[in-house]
């Protein structure tokens, strides 16, 4: 009678643990490779810092949101500037804003583009086909360097740039017009020549760490395993109990000493990095560049998003099945150019007036004039208005300027910036 009560009990646990876990499995979502893979890690080494996550979600070769095929367009997941309005860099905007700073600066005999994070490519061929027009300025340009880390990225931009858009993994092509187009993984490996620089809508997308203030100090969000049967998600933000590495490097300064209890800073290393790389290139070099993002001239706290199809949907579902980014910290940005005694940074002003200060009204009148239908005009109107409205993409969306001058005591500024 005892054996058979055990036999019993037994197959009733077995019962009840099937249950749960078949009912766990029901209401989480189903992992991906990529989120097995982050499950595993978190198992083995405990919760991993936000940075991390979003390193691994972005471009981890297994299956990182960017290693997948074009996100980019009214077919992917998002729609960045270039892609709403040929204006953006067609004449008179961003591609001449870098022709009178080749003016501004001594129009230096031989230059080269470098782009980081450059989307599709349409940016670049807009701009290239916009300065073509201006042959003087033209035939100093002998390279467009590409930072890229993803292959499928890279074969759309070919296609773009080059009209090559096969499949092999060549890292360099020649145009029809000579200008020779280079694909890098990092700047450093970028040759030494004067520079135009652009990062458009590349530091959203690199990583960040989040602190949260509180009674004992600050403490770091990590991601962690979220057990909970009221989630579908199979991973939650969890703030650590004690101070980590990163909360120690970077939150023990007096310029945080006046937050109150409660409130969250985001911090990226990452783009402090990118940015004296990018710093240091132009005093080494000679040049001028552009930053172009969203956020504010300081920092924040919880402004990470996931973008898909289109839709904000939340940071740590489905990981590699949407875009992360967080606001941009320009004011960390200029902090980190002006390490380099020769460079100066401009700004950041509004989208806004950045575009209307190079003449986007002009330009709209232009194409309204050719168009030839009352639908494609509509369409312009609508496209510069998503640019350039407050409430759009022209408040939130900042443009920085940052160049190497004559004399550290300069005092011409870039056009746009006076």
């Amino acid at each position: 009678m005892h054996t058979l009560l055990r036999q019993t009990f037994l197959q009733l646990k077995l019962h009840r643990s099937y249950s749960s876990a078949s009912k766990n499995a029901f209401n989480k979502e189903t992992l991906s490779p990529l989120g097995k893979h982050l499950r595993d890690s978190i198992k083995l080494t405990g919760p991993m810092t936000l940075a991390h996550y979003m390193r691994q979600v972005l471009v981890n070769p297994l299956s990182g949101y960017y290693m997948h095929d074009d996100v980019f367009g009214s077919q992917g997941d998002f729609v960045t500037s270039p892609e709403i309005s040929q204006i953006f860099g067609e004449a008179s905007l961003a591609g001449i804003w870098y022709l009178t700073e080749w003016m501004r600066l001594g129009k230096p005999k031989e230059t080269q583009f470098v782009e980081l994070g450059p989307g599709r490519g349409t940016l670049m061929s807009d701009m290239l086909r916009a300065l073509s027009k201006f042959p003087d300025f033209y035939k100093t340009i002998s390279d467009v360097h590409l930072i890229e880390a993803s292959p499928k990225l890279r074969t759309v931009q070919r296609g773009m740039l080059a009209e090559r858009s096969t499949e092999e993994a060549v890292t360099s092509v020649v145009r029809s017009d000579g200008i020779n187009i280079h694909w890098h993984d990092g700047i450093e490996l970028v040759p030494d020549k004067w520079t135009f620089l652009m990062a458009h809508e590349f530091f959203d997308a690199l990583a960040v760490h989040c602190f949260e203030k509180t009674e004992e100090g600050w403490r770091e969000l990590l991601v962690d395993i979220d057990e909970t049967e009221d989630s579908t998600r199979n991973f939650c933000l969890v703030r650590s109990s004690t101070p980590t590495v990163a909360s120690k490097a970077f939150m023990e300064g007096d310029e945080y000493n006046q937050y109150s209890v409660g409130s969250r800073v985001e911090i990226s290393p990452d783009s402090w990095n990118v940015s004296r790389q990018m710093a240091e290139f132009l005093q080494r070099n000679g040049g001028t560049g552009l930053v172009i993002d969203y956020g504010q001239d300081y920092a924040q706290g919880s402004t990470v998003r996931a973008i898909k199809k289109h839709e904000i949907v939340h940071p740590m579902s489905d990981p590699g099945s949407a875009d992360l980014s967080a606001d941009v910290d320009f004011a960390a940005l200029k902090q980190a150019m002006l390490q380099y005694p020769d460079v100066k940074t401009f700004g950041p002003v509004t989208q806004s007036k950045f575009l209307q200060n190079l003449g986007i009204q002009a330009r709209t009148e232009m194409l309204l004039k050719h168009a030839k239908t009352a639908e494609s005009r509509m369409n312009v109107v609508k496209s510069v208005q998503r640019l350039i409205d407050p409430a759009m993409m022209g408040r939130i969306y900042k443009v920085l300027a940052f160049s190497k001058e004559h004399t550290p005591s300069a005092e011409t500024k870039p056009v746009a910036f006076e």
